[in-house]
């Protein structure tokens, strides 16, 4: 390189100093350790930035070759699902739709997801994996179980879960990116309305990730 070629031939003069009989002034004598150092900074090409980072990792769920539900999860967490598009906090639940205020709050019993304050379900996660849905006067939903059997409010079991290395079926619906059956069933399930759903399953989500570093 051009530049490099000068910087070099400038450290070889640099020891020819002024003649002291026409200057009051001698500079000081410069390291050629230092003259090197500073050559192969300049000399060096620059770094390769870092390549960029991959998409982190979606939930998709499909019913008759459309997307019915896509979850992104992270701080916050993306959810479309049924046409609706939600950014949902998870330290606390809370999502703004319109001009409506989504929540979830933490009981002993599980979490109460609220519309402005009123309350619409009750999610519970039991120890096998499965999970309930309630109402707010406490009839039951779904259950999911942990064998993937959905149940609904008469106990009567509606539906399945099919799962394969490479996705879960569920009815008409196929999802993929997760292996939990809840969860699949949480996103797909018609019994709830989208925003039930996409908050539901960054909920569950936010808890596996929380159970994972204990």
């Amino acid at each position: 390189m051009l530049t490099c070629e000068i910087l070099r031939g400038l450290s070889q003069r640099v020891s020819r100093v002024a003649d002291p009989r026409a200057s009051c002034y001698e500079p000081a004598p410069v390291s050629r350790c230092v003259l090197a150092l500073a050559m192969i900074a300049g000399c060096q090409g620059k770094s390769e930035p870092d390549p960029p980072r991959p998409p982190p990792p979606a939930i998709e769920a499909r019913a008759n070759g459309t997307t019915i539900a896509h979850i992104v999860d992270g701080h916050p967490c993306r959810a479309d699902v049924g046409g609706e598009e939600l950014m949902i906090g998870t330290m606390p639940l809370v999502a703004q739709v319109g001009n409506h205020r989504w929540s979830g709050d933490d009981i002993d019993d599980g979490t109460t997801l609220r519309k402005d304050g009123v309350a619409i379900v009750r999610l519970r996660d039991l120890a096998d994996a499965s999970v309930e849905v309630f109402d707010p006067h406490g009839v039951a939903i779904l259950r999911v179980s942990a064998d993937g059997s959905v149940a609904d409010s008469h106990g009567e079991i509606v539906r399945r879960v099919e799962a394969t290395p490479a996705a879960l079926k569920i009815g008409d619906s196929v999802v993929t990116g997760t292996s939990d059956l809840a969860l699949g069933v949480l996103v797909t399930a018609p019994e709830l309305i989208p925003e039930v759903r996409a908050l539901a399953a960054c909920r569950r989500l936010f808890a596996r990730e929380q159970a994972a570093r204990k």
